[in-house]
C-alpha cells in the first residue's frame, strides 16, 4: 500500500512537471487582460451572437485597448483602438496580415477563392501586385470615373421614374459599376440576369456573422452535424448558399472568358461582397440626410454655388466640394460598412509582444471599428452619436479621417478603396445636385421617421426605411433625362 502511494504520488509530480515544462513559456509570460474564461468554453458564455463589437467596447473600459479572449481552445485578442490597431496591423503587418481559417465561409459556404481570405502567402501578395494597375494607376481611375458617371445618370434616373424603389437603384447601381470594371458586361435592366445572381449571393453571404465569430469557426467538427440536428439551421443554409455561389462564380467566370478578361484577374475580386458594402454606405448616406435635413440642405447649398444648375457634376469638381467631402467622411464614420463592425480577422503568424504582454502565435487579431475608442472615440470625435460633417471642417481640432481605419488596416487594407470611394462620391454628388429627400409620411399626414437601426451579420445593414425623392426643378429632370455632364 505504501509503495502504491508513493507511485502514485511520484507520478502526479511527474504530470505537474511535465505540465509546467510544456506550459512554462506561457505561465512565465503575462497575456494581455481579459475577462475570465470559463473551462472548456472560454469566454463564449460572455459572447453575445449579435451586435459583438458592442460587448468589446464594453470590456475596453475594464481591460484597457487590447483584450485577450479565448473561443473555446482558440485565442483571440480585439483591438479597442486606432492607436493600437495601427502599432499592431501597421508597423508590424509582417506578422500581422494572414487570415485565420475559416469553416463557415470556405468550406460551407465556398469562399475558397476570395481574395479576402486568403492566407498572407505568395500567391496572396502576387494578387496584390497584379490588382495595382487597375485600382490605382491614373488612366484607369480616370476609366472608372468615366463608366460609373454614366451608371450614376442611370442610378437618376431610377430614383426620378421609381423613387419608392430607392435601394434597389443603390444595388443595381453599384453591382453595375463592378461588373462593367470586372467583366466587361453593361446592366440594361433590373432584370439582368448577373444582376439577380450577385443579388443573391450577396444577401445570403452577408447575413452570416464575419470570419472567425461563429462557434463552427472555433470548433471545426460542428460542420459534421446533420443537417436534421437541433442548432443545425447554419448547415441547412449553407447548402444552399453554396450552391449559389459555385453558380455565380461558374456564371461571371463565363462571362469573363467570353469578354476576353484575364481570369487571373476576375478569380479574385469578389463583386459581391464589394456590391454589398458600397451600397451599404450609400444607404447610410441617405439615411443621414433624412434624418439630418440641415446637412442636406447645406451641401445643397454648395452645389448650387460650385456648378448652377447647367450640368451634372462629375469628379473634376471634387476639390470644390469639401462639405460634400465633410459629409462622406462622416458617413464612414457614423457607420461602419467594411465587413463589419470588427473588420476581417487578422491572425498572428508568430509570438508577440505588446505593452508588456505576450500575444501567442495563432492568436485571432480583430479590430473592433465600432469601438467607442476608435471611430467613436469621444476624445478624437467629440459628440460622436451626433452626425455631424463639419468635425472634419475645422470645428473640431484633430479629427482623423475615417477613411484610415473603415478600410483596413496594413497589408490587408482593401485594395479596391479607390474604385469605392470614386463611386460612393459620384453617387451622392449627383443626388445632391438633381433631388430633395425628405421623410416619408403615413395615412394622416404625419412624418414617417426612419429607426436609423442597423441589422447584425458580415456586413451591418441599416434596417429598411421610407423616404420622399422629389426632383429639385424641370430644369434637374432635363439634366437627367438628358444625361448632360460637361467636364470642368
Amino acid at each position: 500500500m505504501t509503495l502504491s502511494i508513493g507511485i502514485q504520488a511520484a507520478f502526479a509530480v511527474f504530470v505537474t512537471l511535465a505540465y509546467y515544462g510544456l506550459h512554462w513559456r506561457q505561465l512565465r509570460r503575462r497575456l494581455p487582460p481579459g475577462p475570465r474564461p470559463f473551462p472548456i468554453l472560454g469566454n463564449i458564455p460572455q459572447m453575445t451572437l449579435k451586435f459583438p463589437e458592442k460587448r468589446f467596447a464594453q470590456w475596453r473600459k475594464k481591460y484597457g485597448d487590447i483584450i485577450f479572449l479565448r473561443m473555446f481552445n482558440t485565442p483571440v485578442l480585439v483591438i479597442n483602438s486606432a492607436a493600437a490597431a495601427r502599432d499592431l496591423l501597421d508597423k508590424r503587418s509582417a506578422i500581422y496580415s494572414d487570415r485565420p481559417y475559416s469553416v463557415m465561409m470556405i468550406d460551407l459556404l465556398g469562399w475558397e477563392h476570395d481574395f479576402v481570405l486568403t492566407p498572407y502567402n505568395e500567391e496572396f501578395r502576387k494578387h496584390r501586385r497584379w490588382m495595382h494597375k487597375p485600382f490605382f494607376s491614373k488612366s484607369c481611375l480616370a476609366a472608372v470615373a468615366d463608366m460609373q458617371r454614366r451608371e450614376a445618370i442611370a442610378l437618376l434616373m431610377g430614383l426620378l421614374n421609381d423613387p419608392e424603389d430607392f435601394g434597389n437603384h443603390i444595388y443595381r447601381y453599384t453591382a453595375s459599376s463592378l461588373l462593367q470594371y470586372l467583366y466587361g458586361h453593361t446592366v440594361t435592366s433590373s432584370d439582368d440576369e448577373y444582376l439577380h445572381v450577385i443579388e443573391k449571393v450577396a444577401e445570403a453571404t452577408m447575413n452570416f456573422s464575419a470570419p472567425g465569430t461563429v462557434p463552427v469557426d472555433f470548433i471545426p467538427s460542428l460542420r459534421y452535424l446533420p443537417t436534421w440536428f437541433p442548432g443545425a439551421g447554419f448547415k441547412r443554409n449553407a447548402v444552399w448558399i453554396k450552391r449559389a455561389v459555385r453558380d455565380a462564380a461558374q456564371r461571371t467566370y463565363d462571362l469573363a472568358e467570353s469578354k476576353l478578361v484575364s481570369y487571373a484577374f476576375t478569380r479574385y475580386h469578389d463583386a459581391a461582397s464589394g456590391t454589398d458594402t458600397t451600397h451599404t454606405v450609400l444607404m447610410v448616406f441617405l439615411l443621414a440626410m433624412i434624418l439630418y435635413p440641415d446637412v442636406y440642405a447645406k451641401a445643397q447649398e454648395e452645389m448650387v454655388s460650385v456648378i448652377g444648375g447647367a450640368r451634372l457634376p462629375t469628379v473634376n469638381d471634387r476639390d470644390a466640394l469639401p462639405y460634400l467631402e465633410c459629409i462622406l467622411k462622416e458617413t464612414y464614420r457614423c457607420h461602419r460598412t467594411q465587413a463589419g463592425s470588427t473588420g476581417v480577422p487578422h491572425v498572428l503568424r508568430e509570438d508577440d509582444e505588446y505593452s508588456g504582454c505576450w500575444i501567442p502565435k495563432g492568436t485571432v487579431v480583430m479590430p473592433n471599428l465600432w469601438s467607442k475608442f476608435m471611430l467613436h472615440d469621444a476624445d478624437a470625435y467629440p459628440n460622436p452619436e451626433t452626425f455631424c460633417p463639419d468635425r472634419f471642417n475645422g470645428l473640431y481640432e484633430n479629427q482623423e479621417d475615417p477613411r484610415n481605419i473603415v478600410f483596413g488596416f496594413g497589408r490587408r487594407i482593401c485594395p479596391g478603396r479607390r474604385f469605392a470611394e470614386i463611386g460612393i462620391w459620384q453617387a451622392m454628388a449627383n443626388i445632391v445636385a438633381t433631388f430633395d429627400l425628405g421623410k416619408a409620411r403615413d395615412a394622416m399626414g404625419n412624418d414617417i421617421t426612419p429607426p436609423g437601426t442597423f441589422s447584425s451579420g458580415l456586413v451591418n445593414h441599416p434596417h429598411k426605411f421610407k423616404c420622399t425623392i422629389r426632383p429639385r426643378s424641370k430644369q434637374a429632370v432635363e439634366l437627367i433625362t438628358n444625361g448632360k455632364s460637361t467636364q470642368t
